[in-house]
């Protein structure tokens, strides 16, 4: 299991530079921190951005950067 913490990070990272993200790579994306989550009440707020990725072919960087940072602070939090 890798780090959530850390590829939420190297993710929004490498939002910096796009404009729009494809929905297969928000779903690739999605699914690696998915195993990160699987035992963390966090996955839930996963599952409705995988639906979205079956309907959706693009994502703005702009809501997928706002998502991780909620997503990171939920998780900051838990562990605090």
């Amino acid at each position: 299991m890798a780090d959530p913490l850390e590829r939420i990070g190297t993710w929004r990272n490498d939002l910096i530079d796009q404009q729009v993200v494809s929905a297969s790579e928000v779903q690739d994306r999605l699914f690696d921190l998915y195993g990160d989550l699987e035992a963390l009440p966090q996955l839930e707020r996963i599952k409705p951005w995988l639906s979205l990725t079956v309907q959706r072919e693009m994502f703005s960087a702009a809501e997928l950067d706002r998502f991780l940072a909620d997503l990171g602070r939920d998780l900051e939090d838990a562990t605090a």
